[in-house]
């Protein structure tokens, strides 16, 4: 009896043994899988940390303008984007405030006001724009002085006048009298002066001399009173006309001046271009009057000053336009010694208004500069040879019959 309850109590004693055991081994699995719930929690909350962290980066930083143009773009496509068109200034002058600033008082152009005597303003007012060639230092307004003040004639330093030729550079003399002694009291010589001479070309030497000798009367044919430079462009037609002109307004046969008074036409692109060559080579001898964007009140002041009979001005630039408007104020004699016209293409037809005004000037010793004289037929050739010397070539219709190759 004692062993089987002995038997019985030690089974009851294992099953105990074997389910504390199991407990066990429950509470030892429960604690892993507890371990690796808070390790997984632990990553979960670094990622969410990391999350935050680059959404407050991207909320601190700005979008690039991509970036925005794409979140624009696909918000107008899916109609969550309201577009409103406003100006670029908002507010300028309205219509309301236009009476209010109407009302408001003028403000002068000078800080002074207008006081009396105030050479600021008098300086403003008399001003003009004016085109200035490329590289040129001159300002955009330029005072119209010349036209309040007469301007005095400067004189030629001793030094000039004896100035000495680089070596291997020949003086350039136009003409001298009959005897070679220059000791001689009625010995006269006509010489460029070695100012421009030192940097004319040979070609242009030559040119000089041609122009000298048909302006003068020196040419072998008869009724040359006038010619045709045909140079290409770049080859120095200005420089040449500045010295041919200068020569005649400063020496002559008789040791007199052979001409007083120069006008040069050109189209008014070229007059402030002109105008700065003659100052470029010649500045401050001989008096120069250009007629360049004047108004018309400018432009009948300057005519009236250069026409005057004791006028300062020796040459005159004017275009072609200011000319055919103003040409009745040129048909008095000595008007002009000597006419030269740029860009003397434009006179190929004898029949328009231009040409009839500057024909019918009465000057004899006229010069054409064009890199063209002829372009289409030999009736422009024609016309600009009988405008340079008159009857030369005869009448129109006796040049198509004994020139023209039909």
């Amino acid at each position: 009896m004692v062993s089987r309850k002995e038997e019985e109590d030690e089974e009851e004693k294992e099953e105990v043994a074997e389910i504390s055991s199991e407990s066990n081994q429950k509470d030892e699995k429960n604690e892993d899988y507890n371990e690796d719930d808070g390790e997984e929690e632990e990553a979960d909350r670094d990622e969410d940390d990391e999350e935050s962290e680059k959404e407050e980066r991207s909320s601190e930083s700005p979008p690039s303008d991509q970036e925005r143009k794409s979140q624009n773009v696909a918000a107008l496509v899916r109609g969550n984007l309201l577009v409103r068109r406003q100006p670029l200034i908002p507010r300028i002058l309205s219509v309301s405030d236009g009476a209010a600033v109407a009302r408001k008082p003028f403000k002068p152009p000078c800080p002074k006001g207008y006081k009396d005597h105030n050479e600021e303003l008098t300086r403003r007012l008399w001003a003009r724009k004016r085109f200035v060639p490329w590289g040129s230092l001159r300002p955009s307004l330029v005072a119209i002085s010349n036209l309040l003040h007469t301007p005095s004639v400067t004189n030629d330093d001793p030094s000039e006048k004896n100035q000495y030729l680089p070596p291997g550079i020949e003086p350039l003399v136009l003409w001298q009298s009959g005897g070679s002694d220059e000791g001689n009291s009625n010995f006269v010589q006509i010489e460029v002066d070695p100012l421009l001479v030192r940097y004319l070309r040979p070609h242009q030497r030559e040119g000089v001399q041609f122009m000298f000798d048909c302006v003068s009367g020196l040419s072998s044919s008869d009724g040359i009173s006038g010619c045709i430079l045909a140079d290409d462009m770049g080859l120095g037609k200005t420089l040449q006309s500045i010295a041919v002109l200068y020569t005649l307004l400063r020496q002559g046969f008789d040791g007199k001046p052979m001409v007083k008074r120069v006008m040069i036409v050109t189209p008014t692109s070229l007059v402030s271009n002109w105008e700065s060559e003659i100052n470029k080579w010649i500045s401050g001898k001989v008096q120069l009057l250009a007629l360049c964007e004047s108004t018309r009140a400018d432009v009948l002041s300057g005519i009236e000053s250069f026409l005057k009979p004791c006028s300062p001005f020796q040459v005159l630039i004017i275009s072609y336009e200011t000319f055919r408007m103003h040409s009745a104020k040129f048909e008095k004699s000595g008007s002009c010694d000597l006419l030269i016209c740029d860009e003397a293409h434009r006179l190929k037809n004898d029949q328009t208004l231009t040409n009839r005004a500057l024909a019918a000037l009465p000057c004899k010793q006229r010069i054409l500069l064009s890199g063209t004289p002829m372009q289409n037929d030999l009736e422009e050739f024609f016309a600009m040879v009988n405008f340079t010397n008159p009857g030369v070539l005869g009448d129109a219709a006796y040049f198509r019959r004994y020139y023209e190759v039909s």
